[in-house]
């Protein structure tokens, strides 16, 4: 039989599990100092759970992941990790809380044009009650649509979508590589407040072992009050993944890093 004792420690607790008797104890001691805990949800973690399903609405296996817009096509759970949205502007949303965060997604395009891409959008409350936007108004602080990032096969764009159906802030560039259909590469989008003003960034990983390439790194150096209400984002939020064109795009490995 083993006894547990926990006893203060100067900087945290000390943890022994001993047993009567023998002097070999384990002693384990746990410091408390100032650390910022990452938190990261693996958004796609049952996607690889063997159960191949087509649906519309939400995932049968995962109530946080939802397929919207452009009717009624299926989207495609095969269980081995994969997820493939088929429709121009059809889309997945994750509904995960975000406000400074890191979204990661390996991405298979399938694009049938030059003018297919795969878009990502953060820091959205984009299906919220409230106004639709029209040629600039009405803007409604309750359904900001989020900050955005997509490339297709040549390069990347960026834009502000300040309330439903309303964007701003078009950004675009180039990208190191072209992105080649059938080919993994792995996209990462930062969304951060800094100074007042929201820091964007865009990254590209080709998989081919040189790392992530910085392809966008802009800031929106005027949000408006709702674009910066933590509280609002904290409260609910969501991202997501759309495919644009006519082709498809399949997705995998998607995760969230929540950061302070």
């Amino acid at each position: 039989m083993f006894r547990l004792n926990i006893q203060p420690y100067p900087d945290g607790w000390e943890y022994a599990l001993e047993r009567p008797g023998n002097e070999n104890s384990i002693k384990l001691i746990y410091a408390i100092q100032d650390i910022t805990l990452m938190v990261v949800f693996n958004i796609s973690g049952t996607w690889s759970n063997g159960h191949n399903r087509n649906f519309r609405g939400f995932d049968p296996d995962d109530d946080k992941v939802e397929v919207r817009a452009n009717g009624n096509i299926l989207c495609v759970i095969d269980g081995n990790g994969n997820c493939t949205i088929t429709g121009d502007r059809r889309r997945i949303y994750c509904h995960y809380n975000n406000y400074n965060a890191i979204l990661t997604v390996t991405l298979i395009p399938h694009f049938a044009g030059t003018n297919d891409n795969c878009s990502l959008k953060m820091r959205s409350r984009h299906n919220e009650p409230g106004m639709t936007c029209k040629g600039g108004s009405p803007l409604d602080g309750n359904r900001f649509g989020g900050y955005g990032f997509a490339v297709n096969e040549n390069g990347w764009n960026s834009k502000r979508e300040s309330t439903h159906n309303c964007h701003d802030q078009h950004r675009s560039g180039s990208v190191p590589m072209k992105i080649q259909n059938e080919e993994a590469v792995k996209l990462r989008h930062s969304v951060k407040d800094e100074d007042g003003n929201v820091h964007q960034i865009g990254e590209i990983d080709y998989m081919d072992g040189n790392g992530l390439h910085k392809v966008m790194d802009i800031f929106d150096n005027s949000p408006e009050p709702w674009m910066v209400d933590r509280n609002l984002y904290e409260a609910k939020s969501y991202f997501w993944i759309r495919n644009n064109g006519s082709g498809c795009i399949t997705i995998r490995d998607v995760s969230l890093e929540i950061l302070p």
